[in-house]
Formats: structure tokens, sequence, C-alpha cells
């Protein structure tokens, strides 16, 4: 019997593009263009300080378009602008800390997301609630709609609230998911 040969793990590029087209395919999740998601893939993979130069070589996308995306990944915090001792190029490097991470792209959706819908939602309960002069008529239909409104914006407010409290420490965002996650390990299976 022949021994069998062990698997070669796939060189470090082969790994790079798959990571760079997970993150691509994650951008939809995240909110973000796709040219961003993998921009910011391979830097995050990489680990490395990269030109524009050698992004675009590496994703084979145009310099305006790398511009644009590392633009508004240095705006969002996940990238940041470096420098190299005798090169005049800027260089840029993704964060490496997972936690900061998350907490500033749920950051953003937040503040993208779900502070609009809040502030639509303030301005209905706030139109058809029963104590404004001049509000809507005092019958059950109107009733009823201000606390359809004002339930969703009760629960929605809340975590909003929580989730400013967990933006403001990674260290209080890490907690809360090691507790989530305690909780589901002591879970009985049903």
């Amino acid at each position: 019997m022949k021994a069998r040969k062990a698997a070669k793990p796939p060189p470090t590029n082969e790994v790079e593009e798959e990571f760079v087209r997970l993150w691509r395919a994650m951008s939809s999740l995240w909110g973000i263009s796709p040219t961003m998601a993998e921009i910011h893939g391979l830097l995050f993979i990489t680990g490395q300080a990269m030109s524009m130069d050698d992004i675009m070589a590496r994703l084979r996308i145009s310099r305006g378009n790398v511009s644009m995306n590392l633009s508004k990944l240095v705006e969002w915090g996940l990238v940041r602008r470096v420098h190299k001792r005798g090169d005049r190029r800027d260089y840029y490097q993704s964060l490496g800390d997972v936690w900061e991470m998350f907490t500033l792209v749920a950051a953003q959706r937040k503040r993208r997301e779900i502070d609009p819908i809040l502030t639509v939602l303030r301005r209905c309960r706030e139109q058809l609630s029963p104590e404004l002069p001049g509000g809507p008529p005092e019958d059950e239909g109107s009733r009823e709609r201000y606390r359809r409104v004002n339930d969703l914006y009760s629960i929605l407010s809340l975590v909003d609230g929580l989730a400013q409290r967990f933006f403001q420490s990674q260290r209080g965002l890490r907690a809360a998911v090691d507790l989530l996650a305690q909780d589901q390990d002591n879970a009985e299976p049903g």
C-alpha cells in the first residue's frame, strides 16, 4: 500500500484571493460597495501597508476607483494612511483588531440606517400623538396607529441606546458577545 501524501496548503496568494472574494461577497451585508470590500479585504488579510499602485495591481482596478474607495475606508476608520521612510507615496493599512473593525462597521450602519428610521418614527409618533393640540381625532383607529408606531419607536430606541453604549467601548461590545456566547453554550438542547 502506498502512503498518501499530505495535502499541501494552498499558496498564500490563493488564500488572499479567496479571502478577497469572500469580503466582496459580504459587502452587501456591511452596506458597502464590492470594490470597497475588496480593497479592505486585501489590506486586512495581508496585514501590510500598501500603496495605491500595489492595490491597483493586485486587484486589477482603476486608480480612480482605488482612490475613491480608500478615501471612504479612511473616513470610516477601517484603514489608515501610513508613510514609509524615504518614500513619498502614501500607503494604506487596515486595522488589525477585529473587535474595533466590527464596532466601526456597526456604528456606520447604525448611523446610515437606524438613525434615519428613528427620525421618521419620532415624527410619525408626534403627529399621531393624542396630546398634540389639533392632533388626530380620538377614534380607535388613531389610537391603534399611535400604539403601533410608539411600540416600534420604543423598541428601536432601546436597541439604539444599547448599541451606543457598546460602540463607545470595544470591551463593552466584546463582553456582550462573550455573555451571549456563554448563554448559548449553557442553553439546553431542545
